[in-house]
């Protein structure tokens, strides 16, 4: 039995939302292994051991790899790294990205550093959530503002 056999008798829905979304792309399936590359622009984009540094597709399978920044309407990432992710449906097995704002996130073993997400599922740990970072500018504000007071008075 071939994977993609598997994947649709699975029910997993990353798998058949790439599939439809590679059906009705113009943009072609592009693959790259072991390289480091700078963009990729594809219909369906597949990572393995891999690094870039801007990603725009609809379908893009990280395995193994690192990307800077990803533009994409799915995502699916098994231990890789992303710097900053914006996504529709996204997918993270172990794995740690900087920013990752998502209308739908499932994870397992994930580590995030800002979150925005409408539904998450699974375990995610996130360093600095949306009230986190409002707290902290207004922290920031605060003592930047009583700085400026007192090197006005002193300056007198």
């Amino acid at each position: 039995m071939t994977e993609e056999s598997q994947n649709r008798q699975s029910g997993n829905p990353l798998d058949e939302a790439a599939e439809d979304l590679s059906a009705s792309l113009t943009g072609e399936v592009v693959e790259v292994r072991n390289s480091s590359v700078g963009e990729i622009q594809g219909g369906q984009v597949r990572m393995h051991n891999s690094a870039a540094r801007t990603v725009r597709a609809h379908a893009l399978k990280m395995d193994e790899s690192a990307v800077a920044g990803a533009q994409v309407d799915s995502l699916e990432m098994h231990d890789s790294v992303a710097g900053a992710v914006a996504g529709k449906t996204v997918s993270i097995h172990a794995g740690t990205v900087g920013a990752l704002a998502g209308e739908r996130v499932q994870a397992n073993g994930v580590t995030v550093g800002l979150l925005l997400a409408g539904q998450v599922e699974g375990d995610v740990k996130t360093f600095l959530s949306p009230q986190a970072a409002a707290a902290f500018g207004a922290g920031f504000a605060l003592i930047l503002g009583m700085l400026g007071l007192l090197f006005r008075r002193r300056s007198r």
